[in-house]
């Protein structure tokens, strides 16, 4: 029986890293007794209310594919707190022929013991539903109180003993001209752009978050400007989760907020945070336009250098890198292009396709050079197949290795996530072959082809269906030229 070990707590504080290490022990000794497998552990460190958990949705996609036989978990509730949450792995579980043993034997569906799993599922999600009004009520009598409720302090501002008291660097004077910028006429990713070149610290590198972006967003310029604590008010509760089930927040009215006024220093006086107020609400009605027209190469050009996507500049009739518009030359350079020399390029190329297909000479070539391409991939794919079962037993054997005590979990994790990482790669490779060969038929590309180049030969113009159609991506260089990637294999064989 291959098990999928599922181990859940709420915190990664140290009395809940204790519970993990339990809950080990415990699976370890129950699955000795009973001669199992271990397939895979699957830990989380997060709330049992939502289903966005890594190694959850891990789980789901591993039994959906059957690679194990039975989900064991040590109650139903390291699972799930969420009633609907419940029953959806429960559903998954027998579509996919999985069971699901817990250590409680509340749930065994191997003994047919499945009958009170409603009711187990209502008891959880009722007991998470009384803990967090029971939490909502704690933080919001230290709100009333005058006590931050949050875990991250404002920009310019750090926690001293639940309080809010001004950062000692330069961030309170950053705020400041954040305010100033934009009542100076400067929009939200002008800002952004100003700080990013001088390089203040984003928020998220204050705090000192993991992944922390280099460059400044449009959309923390306009937090800041909408954020009231920089008056010296306290304010919370301004958002609330619709239930303890749903991570789906929503707006409080603003007479149910919890207002606690100078309760801090402030760093905006309230005539310009009203000003700023008043000058946004003005700018988003002169802003009010309708949905901005989708552009023929929307989506399909790129940056050969920073990757990101080129967007349609109106003045210039055609397309400049993004990161470079958004954020400037020290990130990036212009890689412009424009749309009309882009049309004409492609074309001409397409109307070049088309003539070479013509060719008795040219198509005979690409014939023998695609059968042979059909050749070379079989025997990848042959070559892939041998190495990912080979890959398959040695993962099994680190199993029955971990089971019988031969090796500890660390070695074992080392083992297996090496293993994992090869398998992957190799069986993305065999996609991809697969993929290839079965798009490869000699005859029937070809016809088909000539017969879609044919078609839009007829029209004058270059429309976004013969975009859609002929063209994977392109690539624009720093110097303007452009490096365009068809779909079709057929044209890439004629050049080799």
């Amino acid at each position: 029986m291959r098990c999928a070990v599922y181990i859940r707590v709420s915190t990664d504080k140290e009395e809940q890293k204790s519970s993990l290490e339990n809950q080990r022990s415990l699976f370890y000794q129950y699955l000795e007794d009973r001669g199992w497998d271990v397939f895979d552990f699957y830990v989380d460190v997060e709330s049992g209310t939502t289903g966005k958990r890594e190694n959850l949705q891990r789980l789901i996609r591993d039994a959906k594919t059957r690679k194990f036989d039975v989900i064991v978990a040590k109650e139903l509730s390291r699972l799930a707190r969420n009633g609907g949450l419940s029953y959806q792995i429960r559903d998954m579980a027998r579509d996919n022929s999985v069971h699901i043993v817990t250590l409680d034997n509340a749930i065994n569906t191997i003994e047919g013991n499945g009958e009170m799993f409603g009711l187990y599922a209502w008891m959880y999600e009722q007991e998470s539903q009384r803990t967090s009004t029971r939490i909502k009520a704690s933080l919001s009598s230290k709100a009333k109180k005058g006590e931050f409720k949050g875990s991250v302090p404002p920009y310019g501002y750090r926690l001293n003993s639940g309080k809010l008291v001004l950062a000692e660097d330069d961030t309170p004077n950053n705020v400041k001209r954040i305010f100033r910028m934009y009542l100076d006429g400067k929009g939200f990713d002008a800002i952004a752009r100003t700080l990013t070149r001088e390089g203040c610290p984003t928020p998220a590198q204050v705090i000192g978050k993991k992944n922390a972006g280099l460059y400044w967003q449009g959309t923390s310029i306009k937090k800041i400007l909408n954020n009231p604590h920089y008056v010296g008010d306290l304010v919370q509760g301004r958002q609330t989760t619709v239930s303890v089930t749903s991570k789906v927040r929503e707006e409080v009215p603003r007479d149910k907020q919890i207002i606690t006024e100078d309760a801090h220093h402030a760093i905006i006086s309230r005539e310009d945070f009203e000003a700023v107020q008043q000058y946004m609400e003005g700018r988003k009605r002169q802003q009010a336009k309708p949905k901005a027209k989708k552009h023929l190469f929307t989506n399909y050009l790129f940056c050969a250098d920073c990757g990101k996507a080129l967007w349609y500049v109106h003045y210039r009739k055609g397309y400049v890198c993004g990161n470079y518009y958004k954020h400037g030359k020290h990130v990036c350079s212009q890689h412009s292009v424009k749309e009309k020399v882009l049309i004409g390029v492609i074309l001409d190329d397409i109307r070049n396709m088309a003539n070479t297909l013509n060719e008795k000479e040219i198509m005979g070539r690409l014939e023998v050079k695609t059968l042979q391409a059909r050749k070379q991939s079989e025997k990848q794919i042959q070559s892939l197949q041998r190495r990912i079962e080979k890959l398959k037993e040695q993962k099994t054997g680190l199993i029955r290795l971990l089971a019988s005590g031969t090796i500890d979990e660390s070695d074992y994790k080392e083992a297996a996530e090496s293993g994992n990482a090869e398998l992957c790669s190799l069986q993305d490779q065999l996609k991809g072959f697969q993929s290839l060969q079965a798009s490869s038929s000699t005859g029937e590309s070809i016809v088909r082809l000539k017969k879609e180049l044919k078609q839009f030969m007829k029209l004058d113009e270059l429309t976004s269906e013969m975009v859609h159609r002929f063209i994977d991506k392109i690539e624009v260089q720093a110097d303007g030229s452009v490096n365009i990637h068809y779909k079709f294999t057929a044209t890439a064989l004629l050049t080799a």
